[in-house]
């Protein structure tokens, strides 16, 4: 039920679609004072969000949280979350597609080479709202066996749809131990909200920062790059909705968290 809620709050009220019906609103009820309200709000809004740095600034928070992981002595395990897998298109095309969080399987697989006796999974279902026949998990092992990456220590959990589910499908698996070092990988701005979530449930975990989408130095200058700014501040605003609402929801424990960071 949460990830339907999930999904369908964030077609409504996605940035963008909720800035272009404030300015529809506001362009077919101008003839009233309300609807020219709402056009000059959706206006102003949309010029603020495209052309500062708005977006670019949110994301050098989330990334800067977790930035260069010091690595243990010994790493038992490593989790990539999923998010890297085009399902749909992977499927229509016959070819596994990458989407915007490439990094994430970049490290995954660096760090499987560089600790091959470690067990590995790769957690990710279908996070779609239509069935594709196939997950993100087996897209994700069409292609390490395409690039020739051993896949006798990997585990592929298939039942995910969440960040949550993630840890929780892919804790029953690994069955992690007290002493034992686990590694976190994902894309850098959504390592604060996954790292509670793990932490929060018992699963401490190294933070492994890939794909960074900034270079970590605030900006206050105004920018041209409009889809770009408002696609940076789409991104950094649906995970600061996530971490709000895994928060109220009790599946990021705030004190727990903190007591053990």
């Amino acid at each position: 039920m949460f990830f339907v809620i999930s999904k369908v709050f964030w077609a409504a009220f996605t940035p963008l679609t909720f800035l272009l019906l404030l300015i529809c609103g506001g362009v077919l009820f101008m003839k009233h004072l309300w609807g020219r309200r709402l056009l000059q709000t959706g206006v102003v809004l949309l010029c603020l969000i495209g052309f500062l740095p708005i977006g670019h600034n949110l994301l050098v928070l989330l990334e800067n949280i977790y930035v260069d992981s010091t690595l243990p002595p010994k790493v038992d395990g490593m989790i990539m979350l999923g998010g890297v897998i085009d399902i749909e298109a992977s499927v229509a095309r016959h070819q596994v597609q990458l989407q915007g969080n490439p990094g994430r399987m970049i490290e995954f697989i660096r760090l499987s080479q560089q600790y091959p006796q470690a067990k590995a999974i790769v957690s990710g279902g279908n996070g779609m709202m239509r069935d594709v026949d196939t997950t993100e998990s087996e897209q994700t092992a069409i292609l390490l066996k395409k690039l020739h990456v051993p896949m006798d220590k990997i585990i592929f959990e298939k039942q995910s749809r969440t960040t949550y589910e993630n840890m929780a499908f892919s804790k029953i698996l690994a069955n992690p131990q007290a002493e034992e070092n686990w590694l976190l990988i994902t894309s850098a701005y959504h390592l604060p909200r996954a790292v509670a979530v793990f932490t929060s449930n018992g699963w401490p975990v190294t933070p492994i920062p890939a794909g960074y989408m900034t270079d970590g130095v605030y900006r206050f200058m105004p920018s041209l790059d409009v889809l770009g700014s408002c696609y940076k501040f789409e991104v950094a605003v649906k995970e600061i909705v996530g971490i709000i609402a895994y928060t109220l929801t009790e599946r990021i424990n705030t004190d727990v968290h903190q007591e053990d960071t």
